[in-house]
């Protein structure tokens, strides 16, 4: 499945987002662009890079309301989700 910028999606409870969340595909914020320089490069909504034995394609959710990660940091307002945890609505 495909998403774009302003796609309405749930994301199913998983290991890093363990309550799930609803919240919209969009770009990351500046500052997490600024923070990753070199590292990694996120101009659009989505990036992939290879794992151990598959692509992983990750995308920057804003969410709508303030969610809590499996480390209880937070709350974010928005995060990268792995795209087979993500539902459109």
């Amino acid at each position: 499945m495909k998403f774009k910028d302003g796609d309405r999606v749930k994301i199913k409870p998983h290991l890093w987002w363990p309550n799930g969340a609803v919240g919209v595909v969009s770009l990351p914020p500046e500052f997490i662009n600024e923070a990753m320089a070199g590292e990694v490069e996120l101009t659009g909504t989505q990036r992939t890079i290879a794992g151990k034995d598959r692509i992983i394609t990750s995308i920057w959710i804003k969410f709508d309301e303030p969610t809590m990660d499996y480390s209880d940091d937070g709350p974010y307002t928005g995060g990268e989700v792995r795209m087979e945890y993500l539902e459109p609505i």
